[in-house]
């Protein structure tokens, strides 16, 4: 455990005073598993640690030090291969070795007092249960439960996620038995998911064939919003908000014969698209620097079909991605929503008539969501059923659940 501790608490650095997302607070590491633990750990657990220092500290300790205590009341609460002493005393010494050495002696007696179990957590009955129980900002047990009723909040916040990854394979260069039979070989597990994918572990034959295109990483969500799409045929396909790709690139394999113009507003993440579409071998699709949020009359009644997967406040993903939450509140919803529909309108304009748009969104409130379908139905854009094996009005609500993300998915046509 040596040494562990110390890195978590610089990566969380990164995440709690800095803003990164704990993916990219990981660029250009090669952490060890428990490294990883910890800081997944507390980034999953934040609310319950942060409800137990309360209790334990009369102010809130510097930066550090308060990482720290969050990173040591994980590891007291959930480690449980590991001697509590264990953990009070490389505590301690990450203090020291951080040249805070002053607090070493505070450090030490919040962690005693946490190991012997001197607090307590809410009771069922308590206001603050279900956010502290399920590690959820309080503001988001509420809203879920305004917008959803308590019996559906409660199933939101209780489902389990997956650590598995979704397989999505490459139709140009393989299919789903053919790949099967290569982990089968290797004596890999897999299971098959409902959009034609496999679940499974990141494993060296599994990252060989992602290396190779053969497969790539895409939620099941992901997957149907572009199902919901269904391009097909010499036309052209426009992705408005891209990066890193794969929406734009699984369209291509939809209609080969078609041309994918894939855009992202920022230079390094189209050339995140443009990367993703190498290894893919997806010689169609065309990556461009553009803004959505600005009419292009250049595009205008341009394209056959226009995916608008949308700038969103991503809380559909938060089993997977618990830090969306440090870096996004309740009050970005309404902000997004306004940017959201200055694409939208955007989007209609580039349609033909008789295309279709696509608008979908990772999160899970109605403002981003609902609200902005009506929005595009009073541009003139009519709902239009989804070819997909789920039951769709033309619109498509998914919670987070399993191997699913969040997501809600509306399908229009331009008549």
């Amino acid at each position: 455990m040596k040494g562990q501790i110390s890195a978590a608490c610089a990566i969380l650095s990164k995440v709690f005073s800095e803003g990164t997302y704990a993916d990219r607070a990981f660029d250009n590491e090669d952490p060890a598993a428990l490294t990883s633990r910890l800081v997944f750990g507390v980034l999953e657990k934040n609310a319950e640690i942060e409800y137990i220092l309360l209790q334990l500290v009369e102010k809130t300790p510097k930066k550090f030090v308060y990482i720290l205590l969050k990173v040591g009341i994980y590891a007291l609460r959930y480690l449980d291969n590991v001697p509590d002493y264990a953990i009070v005393s490389e505590c301690v010494e990450a203090a020291k070795s951080a040249g805070k050495g002053g607090a070493a002696g505070f450090v030490n007696a919040v962690l005693k007092r946490v190991a012997k179990r001197e607090y307590r957590l809410p009771d069922p009955s308590d206001a603050e249960y279900l956010s502290v129980h399920y590690c959820v900002p309080q503001w988001f047990v509420d809203k879920l439960t305004v917008e959803y009723g308590k019996d559906v909040a409660l199933d939101v916040l209780s489902a389990r996620g997956t650590d598995e990854v979704h397989l999505r394979v490459n139709r140009r260069m393989s299919n789903l038995r053919a790949v099967e039979e290569t982990l089968k070989k290797k004596g890999q597990e897999y299971s098959e998911s409902e959009v034609g994918g496999l679940l499974t572990r990141v494993t060296p034959v599994v990252k060989q064939l992602f290396a190779q295109g053969v497969v790539t990483y895409q939620s099941p969500s992901s997957v149907l919003a572009v199902d919901a799409l269904a391009p097909q045929g010499d036309v052209e396909i426009l992705d408005l908000c891209s990066a890193p790709g794969g929406k734009a690139v699984y369209a291509s394999e939809l209609a080969p014969k078609g041309r994918v113009t894939a855009c992202d507003l920022h230079p390094h993440r189209v050339a995140l698209i443009k990367k993703y579409a190498e290894r893919m071998h997806a010689d169609n699709v065309k990556a461009v620097c553009a803004d959505a949020t600005v009419f292009d009359e250049s595009l205008q009644n341009k394209f056959d079909f226009v995916m608008a997967d949308v700038p969103c406040s991503c809380f559909g993903t938060y089993k997977k991605h618990p830090d969306v939450f440090l870096q996004r509140g309740e009050k970005v919803i309404p902000e997004l929503a306004s940017v959201q529909r200055k694409i939208i309108s955007n989007a209609a304009r580039y349609l033909k008539r008789g295309g279709v748009l696509v608008y979908s969104t990772c999160t899970l409130f109605s403002e981003e969501n609902e609200d902005n379908a009506r929005y595009a139905q009073s541009l003139g854009l009519v709902p239009d059923r989804m070819p997909i094996n789920h039951p769709n009005d033309g619109t498509l609500r998914i919670m987070p659940h399993g191997e699913w993300d969040g997501f809600f998915i509306a399908r229009f046509e331009k008549k």
